[in-house]
């Protein structure tokens, strides 16, 4: 391979690399699917045109079409012919696609949903770090200036991440570029520092050359080294609340759906977003979205395979999980109408459950959550019409409630490892008294709302860690997303399905049947599970947040209240360790997958785990690459032994490189004579074996040397040909017919008595390892690499 491949194969993984950083910024990992599919076909491309042509500039624009057209097969759609032509529809769903990923980036907090515009900027920006590093680094031959699109990956998730991006990411980024900056060859065009000429007398010092080397090496782990201890010590960046104001202008609002329960809502906007009419005499809470993955710090919506295009809202939408017959008869339609000013994002804020929504462009709903998504729309100066129900549940109703279903359980009482103990023993004490689900869920509202001795407070505690909730048990004092959290998980903790839902709060009447909403009515709340009646709205946050409970979350007799301060954590609780993201990017697949209902085709593809498929397949193909390398190498040898000589020399460097991974090694400058008296001191073979070693050592010299060459010492000229070692050996190897497969079979099984024969002598350990996991191709594999 030239200095030119291995130059652009160690630039194609740093990018790798660095696209790898930024997996903490997005929910799911569907995304790194389409990015290092494209970092490696920008990169296969670059290696494939100047293998051929050898011409860098084709070779540059050739990667820029392929890339292009990975990301039309990617994102085009149904606006390409047959997947692969792009049409003028093409470019207006791309641009479309690219101002919602924007405004993913400007207003949603990390990590965000997994949504085809931020996808397509992710997939098309890990192509573009491709391509510039590739163009750097051996195009232009200035690896060094590789660096620069290299650290943006980084950059950005050190701003982003919460808590900054982990040792790993920058570790596996700057490995690469370092070998990338030593196997580099820089252009002779460019300009190179002024050299002392040394005068032709003095002879040149290698010691200088290899001290300069050494200096390079440790300052560049000296640097590595630095840069992951200096972030340890720099705070992190403030999270970002759950509603933001953007734009100096017209005030636009949008709804965090990821819920960090360490972000302050800070100060919030009164200016009106959304208004709507209704004829619901007590109107219940517009909600967005609901987040079901709880990674112990952050709720967020599961995410991962894409929804039926065929779930349409203006064709109505499924029947609300869980809600039974009787109790739909009972529950009384509403409509209501919404226009939208202020509020730009994807979700649809809808009363809950919709039943019909009458709204132009592609909005399409969850079955299993029921959440509406724009497909490349927003809700910015949308006016829609929604028919929803009002469900209004007996005591009786919810007491009776039967089991969940497996898979509701399974997904809804999911909960981190991290939890501390602490947070299940006070669901515990403040339940104690109660006899069923129904009675367990009101006490939990009720110990939020009254007997707890809870405060509201808009401003977050300065705790933070993955025991967020310990800490808001501990201090008493939050906001509604605190609230809502800690009684979905005390919920969970008791076996009862909860998850968190985000959206706004009625607003202010303005006139008869006529409400208004303003970013300072944005809310979070729990939803729990009862089987017959579906997701039912419980609110733990102070009444004087939220007014009044719903009525059926009250028990007409309600069980004796637990003395408050038994239910607290205490002080001395032991933080638990953050979550890892193996268990988060688990749960968050689970969710996504029973989320959207059935899949088919490329949608059951792409919900594959393939960080493990490709993670086994890896490391089964780095268990087999020794063994595979080998085993081709010596096939290619033989195959290659046309005569007598040529044989000779296949089976000497059969030899060499068997005897070789049992231990026995001899230099190249080495004569056949003293590598056979090699192997007979590395162990005492049998006679017939030194027979087999004494006839490949003829054979191989009277290929190299001729035959008189090949005759021992003192033995007349007749005995050059070896035939007095045993008849028919090495008279084999020198005669035009060792080419026939007889003559390689015989020769190779010499080669295999000489072989065995030490093998038998030498530990069991490097027998196997000899067997399993030999070194000769992989040692073939780093020559090719390093021959320019």
């Amino acid at each position: 391979m030239t200095r030119s491949a291995r130059t652009a194969c160690w630039a194609g993984v740093a990018s790798a690399a660095a696209v790898l950083s930024l997996r903490p910024l997005v929910v799911s990992s569907g995304w790194l699917v389409g990015a290092l599919g494209v970092v490696l076909a920008v990169t296969g491309t670059g290696l494939l045109v100047r293998a051929l042509l050898h011409r860098r500039g084709v070779a540059v624009v050739l990667q820029v079409l392929v890339l292009v057209l990975a990301l039309v097969v990617l994102f085009g759609g149904a606006t390409t012919v047959l997947g692969v032509l792009p049409t003028a529809a093409t470019a207006t769903r791309f641009a479309q696609l690219f101002g919602d990923g924007v405004q993913v980036v400007q207003r949603y907090s990390v990590p965000a949903a997994d949504l085809r515009g931020l996808r397509l900027l992710l997939v098309g920006g890990a192509g573009l770090l491709a391509l510039a590093v590739d163009v750097l680094a051996v195009t232009l031959r200035r690896p060094a200036l590789a660096g620069v699109p290299l650290a943006a990956p980084l950059a950005v998730a050190l701003c982003l991440v919460p808590g900054g991006s982990s040792a790993l990411a920058l570790v596996a980024t700057a490995v690469p570029y370092l070998v990338l900056l030593a196997t580099g060859r820089p252009d002779p065009r460019w300009p190179a520092p002024a050299r002392r000429r040394r005068p032709a007398a003095q002879p040149a010092r290698r010691r200088t050359g290899d001290r300069t080397g050494a200096t390079a090496g440790a300052l560049a782990a000296g640097s590595l080294a630095l840069a992951l201890a200096v972030p340890a010590a720099v705070p992190g960046l403030d999270e970002r609340p759950l509603t933001l104001d953007t734009g100096t202008g017209d005030t636009i609002a949008v709804i965090n759906p990821i819920l960090n329960l360490k972000a302050s809502l800070g100060a919030r906007s009164d200016t009106t977003i959304l208004t709507y009419t209704t004829d619901q005499e007590d109107p219940a809470p517009l909600r967005i979205v609901t987040a079901d993955v709880f990674d112990g710090e952050t709720w967020a919506p599961g995410t991962g395979a894409d929804i039926a295009r065929s779930q349409r809202v203006q064709d109505g939408l499924s029947e609300p999980p869980g809600l039974s017959p009787e109790v739909r008869a009972q529950a009384v339609e509403h409509r209501t109408s919404i226009s939208v000013r202020g509020l730009d994002q994807t979700y649809l804020p809808l009363p809950y459950p919709a039943v019909r929504v009458e709204i132009a462009g592609e909005w399409l709903y969850e079955e299993g959550t029921l959440n509406v998504v724009g497909d490349g729309e927003t809700t910015r100066g949308r006016d829609y019409v929604v028919q929803h129900l009002e469900v209004d549940p007996t005591e009786n109703q919810l007491r009776g409630a039967g089991q969940a279903p497996e898979d509701v359980r399974e997904r809804y009482t999911a909960l981190p490892d991290s939890l501390p103990q602490t947070v299940r023993d006070a669901a515990l004490e403040v339940t104690a008294e109660s006899s069923d689900d129904y009675e367990r869920a009101a006490a939990l509202q009720r110990y939020f709302r009254s007997t707890g001795g809870f405060t509201y407070s808009t401003t977050a505690p300065n705790d933070g860690g993955s025991d967020a909730v310990a800490a808001f048990l501990r201090d008493k004092s939050g906001f509604c997303v605190q609230f809502a959290s800690a009684m979905a998980v005390m919920a969970r903790s008791l076996d009862i399905p909860a998850r968190v839902a985000i959206g706004f709060l009625p607003g202010e009447e303005s006139t008869t049947g006529s409400w208004r909403i303003s970013a300072q009515d944005a809310h979070a709340w729990p939803e729990l599970y009862f089987e017959g009646v579906g997701w039912v709205r419980f609110e733990p946050t102070p009444a004087t947040r939220t007014g009044q409970s719903p009525a059926y979350s009250v028990p007409s007799v309600q069980a004796a209240a637990p003395a408050t301060g038994a239910a607290v954590p205490s002080a001395s609780a032991p933080a638990a360790a953050a979550p890892s993201a193996t268990t988060s990017t688990a749960t968050a697949g689970a969710a996504a997958q029973a989320a959207t209902g059935p899949l088919t085709g490329w949608q059951r593809v792409a919900a594959l785990p393939w960080g493990w498929i490709v993670g086994a397949l890896l490391a089964l193909l780095a268990l087999l690459a020794p063994w595979t390398s080998a085993t081709l190498l010596t096939r290619r040898r033989w195959t290659g032994a046309h005569d007598g000589p040529s044989s000779a020399e296949a089976a000497w460097a059969d030899l060499e490189d068997r005897v070789g991974d049992l231990g026995v090694h001899w230099p190249p400058s080495a004569t056949p004579r003293s590598c056979a008296a090699l192997v007979e001191t590395a162990a005492e073979l049998p006679a017939g074996a030194r027979e087999q070693l004494t006839a490949l050592r003829r054979a191989v010299e009277g290929a190299r040397f001729g035959h008189r060459a090949a005759a021992p010492a003192g033995a007349p000229d007749g005995a050059a040909g070896g035939d007095a070692v045993r008849p028919g050996s090495t008279a084999l190897l020198q005669r035009p017919a060792a080419a026939g497969t007889r003559g390689r079979r015989v020769v190779r099984a010499q080669v295999d008595e000489v072989v065995e024969a030490l093998a038998a002598r030498r530990p069991l350990l490097v027998r196997w390892r000899a067997r399993w996991f030999p070194g000769a191709g992989v040692r073939a594999v780093l020559a090719w690499w390093e021959r320019d």
